[in-house]
């Protein structure tokens, strides 16, 4: 008699989407907030983290007006214009994301560096 392995196959298939399935709105529920700002600081570890609502402007940023209005100015995190300024060549990475209303990370060269690309957004 010969067995089939369709259907372990198609059990292993469908219990692996259910997985995926429960796991999406549960990572999805973090957070009411518009935006989950992280910075971590590569050379010491240490790690910080704000929510960011803009309309209205709110969340645990220190500085959530001054941020919205950059980021509706720009359209996007990506897309803010880089700020003037001079920054020393002190080699200390940090590394932001933003989760919610859009993805992004980037790693800059000092926190110097990221003041003057994102400004407010990752001023806190």
């Amino acid at each position: 008699m010969q067995r089939s392995i369709l259907g372990p196959v198609l059990a292993c298939t469908a219990a692996a989407a259910c997985a995926v399935g429960l796991a999406a709105p549960a990572s999805a529920a973090r957070t009411d907030a518009d935006y989950v700002l992280t910075m971590e600081f590569d050379n010491s570890g240490e790690q910080r983290q704000v929510s960011l609502d803009c309309d209205p402007a709110g969340g645990t940023h220190p500085n959530a007006e001054e941020a919205c209005d950059l980021l509706a100015e720009a359209g996007t995190i990506e897309q803010i214009p880089a700020g003037e300024g001079f920054c020393t060549m002190e080699y200390n990475p940090v590394t932001v994301e933003a989760m919610g209303a859009e993805e992004y990370s980037e790693t800059f060269g000092n926190p110097c560096q990221l003041g003057l690309a994102k400004g407010a957004v990752f001023d806190f």
